[in-house]
């Protein structure tokens, strides 16, 4: 503690405009790895383009640092930029979203690692590892707390004394700039949230994907993020400036579905009135993204693997191909070699789409990652203004994330992402508790209290002050029963409140005395 204490001293001992850059980076990062006990430290800036570069490392040479940079999202100080949440790890070498290139040239191997963005304001200027913790064991978990906050007062630290590299991103030194995704608007579309090593795994294969121009297959149940890997997949390739094109192949009957793809002539049908290119040829230097491949039919398979053989397609009504330049990113959630065994799909179409294949696992095997994909949709609400949130600082208690850790999620993320919206939706505290989530989602997590049901009393008039006699609960929770949400089934405390007379927090805190809330 002695030496957390030092840290802090740090700041206020040393001020950022007193010395360069490189060097103010330098002796916080040495006292960082002191205060720690970790045997290394880096700070990552973010760029202009969603990127985090090495800027400063402990025994690491400007020579060494070169131009490593990592992409929006990669990374486990990736996942914690885009997450706004402290990531720890206790064996980041044997994730496949660890980034080596730093370990190889100093020599070094990551194990214990936590990463905590750099936060100025709604800003997120980047973020600062400690590494290796000198037990060679894992990072107290306290430090998770610890490294947060030092990374936010060296953001502040770095704003505020107005250095150049600070305020690159927009606003003024003293005034906190305006509210950012920390990635650019594309990137943050298609970012992959999560440090486990399921979904390391896929991020580390979409990279992969995107430095070359095979086809790709990506799997998965329904809500996995199927879409948001090919986006992912385009957007760290060389056709990153071409277009991104996706459609669902399941949502369109077969007649409308091959003008969708290879598009139509004037006159080709009843109600074409005009041309119209088709996304084939919409998606030429780019990306086409076919969702759900395997409800096509066979005559749409068969002209697909056509268009995808001779890099041309024929538009309905007319005898003469159009070339494309199209790069194709196929996803089902079905098993097709089940379905290719059942005649139901093309095998020469298959092996034409599968180039790399990608599994996006479910949510129940990435539970790990549930707290950073809750944070993320809790600050993507506040943005984009999906439902009434005021505070983007708004957190989930430790019994809510119990809960959601709890759930099986068989609708994977998009189940996830709806939940953290209802929730905030009718949330009313900064600290979302479990009496906020969704009734469907509760239901299935047990009682909110192993303690006893007070015993049956006569009850009490309805605006009595709360007191402690035996029918206090019994009426507390009638109450609670009577003014729960429409069609969601969760309390409403702040309407029982009214009901019974009291304050709401009042209610919250006789309800916990009770047992009846956590």
């Amino acid at each position: 503690m002695e030496d957390y204490f030092l840290l802090l001293d740090f700041f206020r001992n040393r001020p950022a405009r007193d010395a360069a850059r490189a060097d103010y980076d330098l002796a916080f990062l040495n006292a960082l790895t002191r205060a720690s006990s970790a045997r290394e430290a880096s700070v990552w800036s973010l760029t202009a383009q969603g990127r985090l570069k090495l800027v400063a490392g402990t025994n690491v040479t400007p020579g060494q640092i070169g131009d490593l940079e990592l992409l929006p999202g990669e990374g486990v100080g990736g996942a914690a930029l885009v997450s706004r949440r402290a990531v720890a790890v206790e064996d980041a070498w044997s994730l496949p979203i660890h980034d080596r290139r730093v370990d190889n040239r100093i020599g070094f191997r990551t194990l214990s690692m936590i990463s905590a963005p750099i936060l100025y304001g709604h800003q997120a200027l980047g973020v600062v590892n400690i590494l290796n913790h000198a037990t060679d064991g894992p990072f107290p978990p306290i430090w998770q707390e610890r490294l947060t906050a030092v990374a936010s007062i060296y953001g502040a630290t770095l704003a505020l004394a107005g250095r150049p590299e600070s305020s690159a991103r927009g606003g003024r030194p003293g005034k906190p700039p305006p509210e950012t995704t920390g990635l650019p608007g594309e990137e943050s579309a298609s970012a992959i949230v999560g440090a486990s090593g399921a979904i390391g795994d896929a991020l580390h294969l979409c990279i992969k994907a995107g430095a070359c121009n095979l086809p790709v297959l990506v799997l998965g149940e329904t809500g996995t993020g199927k879409e948001l890997a090919a986006r992912r997949i385009h957007l760290v390739g060389p056709r990153a400036q071409g277009p991104f094109v996706a459609v669902n192949c399941a949502g369109l009957p077969e007649t409308i579905l091959e003008s969708e793809l290879f598009g139509h002539v004037k006159g080709a049908f009843s109600g074409a009135s005009a041309h119209r290119r088709g996304k084939f040829v919409a998606a030429s230097g780019g990306t086409l993204f076919l969702d759900e491949i395997a409800d096509m039919s066979p005559t749409c398979q068969a002209k697909i693997l056509r268009a995808l053989q001779e890099g041309t397609v024929t538009p309905v009504g007319s005898d003469e191909p159009v070339r494309t330049d199209v790069r194709v990113v196929a996803a089902t959630n079905r098993d097709l070699r089940e379905a290719m065994a059942g005649g139901n799909f093309r095998e020469d179409l298959y092996y034409r789409l599968c180039g790399i294949e990608i599994v996006m696992p479910p949510l129940r095997q990435r539970r790990q990652d549930i707290p950073l994909l809750a944070a993320w949709f809790i600050r993507k609400a506040a943005r984009e203004n999906r439902v009434p949130v005021k505070e983007e600082s708004r957190s989930l208690s430790r019994e809510a994330v119990e809960v959601l850790l709890g759930h099986n999620w068989p609708g994977n993320v998009r189940e996830l992402e709806q939940a953290v919206y209802a929730t905030l939706a009718v949330a009313e505290t900064e600290i979302i508790g479990r009496e906020d989530l969704p009734g469907w989602l509760c239901r299935g997590a047990g009682p909110l209290s192993t303690a006893p049901a007070p015993p049956a009393a006569a009850p009490g008039p309805a605006r009595e002050t709360p007191s402690t006699h035996a029918g206090e609960g019994e009426r507390y929770l009638r109450a609670l029963e009577e003014t729960r949400y429409p069609g969601t089934g969760r309390w409403n405390l702040a309407a029982a409140a009214r009901e019974l007379g009291v304050p709401r927090k009042t209610l919250g805190y006789r309800l916990k005395k009770l047992g009846l809330l956590p």
